[in-house]
């Protein structure tokens, strides 16, 4: 009978999961900060028709 090493299977999940949930989170955060850029950009122009009248 040889002794060989068995090899034993490492269950943590968190060397996988851990990517997965940074590119959730970055995805996130930058569709967030696109969206809130959108509406940024459009209270601006929503009173650029004003600017002429002196106010």
């Amino acid at each position: 009978m040889s002794s060989k090493p068995v090899k034993q299977k490492n269950d943590s999940t968190a060397p996988t999961l851990l990517p997965i949930f940074a590119a959730v989170a970055l995805i996130i955060s930058a569709a967030v900060y696109i969206v809130f850029k959108l509406t940024q950009q459009t209270a601006v122009n929503k009173w650029a028709d004003y600017d002429e009248c002196g106010i």
